[in-house]
């Protein structure tokens, strides 16, 4: 019993570090263009990837494309609003967040790190609730 207790305890931990591999990290510079640049936690480009950017209440895309081998994604907003670019890979990892921009915006620039350490927590609490729905199962066969 305790093996396998102690053996869920390592499977559950090992699996903390995976949540932060399907994680981009995202820098918005604001210009005459909005430039995108989107990396991975290790640092590596975004590279050749799809995106699509959406203005707010609108279905159809104000622009679709592949990431550049930089990882950037680069538009010209047509005029002030809050637009939505999603970026995603084949295999899952991706983004999806909101930038308020317009075509007069002074050249400014935003790492979005904001959403980093909620994932982290939500990510380990749900863990922890699976490692306990996991002991009280075993508890009850125990019985």
């Amino acid at each position: 019993m305790k093996r396998a207790l102690l053996l869920a305890a390592l499977c559950c931990l090992a699996t903390v570090g995976l949540a932060r591999a399907h994680e981009l990290i995202q820098t918005v510079t604001r210009g005459s263009a909005v430039v995108v640049e989107l990396k991975s936690p290790d640092t590596s480009p975004f590279s050749y990837e799809q995106f699509e950017i959406h203005r707010q209440g609108e279905e159809t895309p104000f622009q679709t494309g592949r990431t550049d081998a930089l990882g950037r994604i680069v538009f010209v907003p047509d005029r002030q609003a809050t637009w939505r670019v999603r970026a995603f890979s084949e295999d899952g990892h991706g983004t999806d967040f909101t930038i308020d921009a317009g075509p007069a915006d002074a050249g400014e620039t935003r790492e979005d790190y904001s959403a980093r350490p909620m994932k982290f927590v939500f990510g380990i609490m749900i863990i922890l609730l699976l490692f306990m729905i996991v002991l009280r199962l075993m508890r009850r066969r125990a019985s």
